[in-house]
């Protein structure tokens, strides 16, 4: 009787399971694999798509427009008793907090006249608190820096602006119209929000021009003027905030001083949104 070979079903079975179970974890180690390479270029390509190139000089961005941009013009042709100067740093920072991330903002002075048209001393962007920003494919601790930087820049620039000798003159219209031509007028900034911040006791004093000290004209007479005509801006689409220093002494500020700035504003196509007295002058 010859013997046959005998092998269970179950050992060959056995030995064919633990292949397909070798391939199968193959195959699951695998499909991981190519989910977290997935997902890694999905976060890099989220991360590239994020970040905005900003120069790092002024912070803004290199290849798009900032999102809005606000001029802050400093009236340092007289000095500001410590009060004022207090409020205005108070008023100054939450403008500046209130600026959007990539909002450009610069400073203007009102100084002593010149042939030339006056430039900003500030030229910054709001490069974000990071606040907004995802922790898994962006950086908010540099945004934050960033920030931290861009804040300390604009108040110490601002604090030595407001802290200058009084002048003989004061050039207002004029500085205006160089906010206009310098940076509301630049054709790249066409379509953009736009805002100017008016720090002013609004007294004019341009020998040869106007001197709001002799009095204060009314705006329909003032306007038709040969002076006017110099200095006229085009001001379309900016909202002006005015923080407006109340003087005391001779200054000739009464509500028709007001109305003739307001009335200023209108003619040349801006929009007064708000006045706020600045209280606390001392006598010289």
């Amino acid at each position: 009787m010859r013997l046959r070979d005998y092998r269970p079903a179950s050992a060959g079975s056995g030995r064919s399971g633990t292949g397909l179970d070798i391939r199968t974890r193959i195959a699951a180690a695998g499909t991981v694999v190519a989910l977290l390479l997935i997902g890694g270029t999905t976060l890099a390509i989220k991360g590239r798509a994020a970040s905005v190139p900003i120069d790092p000089a002024t912070l803004c961005p290199t290849k798009r427009p900032p999102s809005e941009i606000s001029v802050i013009l400093l009236d340092v042709s007289d000095r500001f008793s410590d009060p004022q100067r207090l409020q205005i740093q108070n008023q100054l920072s939450r403008v500046r907090d209130s600026i959007p991330r990539f909002g450009l903002v610069e400073v203007y002075t009102v100084e002593r006249l010149s042939r030339r048209v006056a430039e900003p001393v500030v030229h910054l962007c709001n490069p974000g608190t990071g606040a907004d920003l995802n922790r898994i494919y962006q950086n908010p601790e540099l945004a934050k820096k960033k920030w931290s930087d861009f804040a300390a820049e604009l108040s110490s620039s601002v604090d030595r602006q407001i802290s200058k000798p009084a002048l003989k003159t004061s050039p207002i219209f004029e500085s205006i119209q160089a906010t206009a031509l310098r940076t509301f007028g630049k054709p790249e900034y066409d379509g953009l929000p736009k805002r100017l911040v008016l720090v002013s006791d609004l007294l004019q004093n341009v020998p040869g021009g106007l001197s709001m000290y002799q009095g204060v004209p009314a705006f329909d007479s003032f306007e038709k003027t040969p002076y006017f005509s110099r200095v006229r801006a085009d001001l379309k689409g900016i909202n002006v905030d005015l923080y407006y220093l109340l003087r005391t002494g001779p200054a000739r500020q009464s509500k028709d001083h007001l109305t003739f700035w307001q009335d200023y504003f209108q003619s040349q196509g801006a929009e007064v949104e708000e006045v706020e007295k600045v209280f606390g002058d001392r006598p010289r």
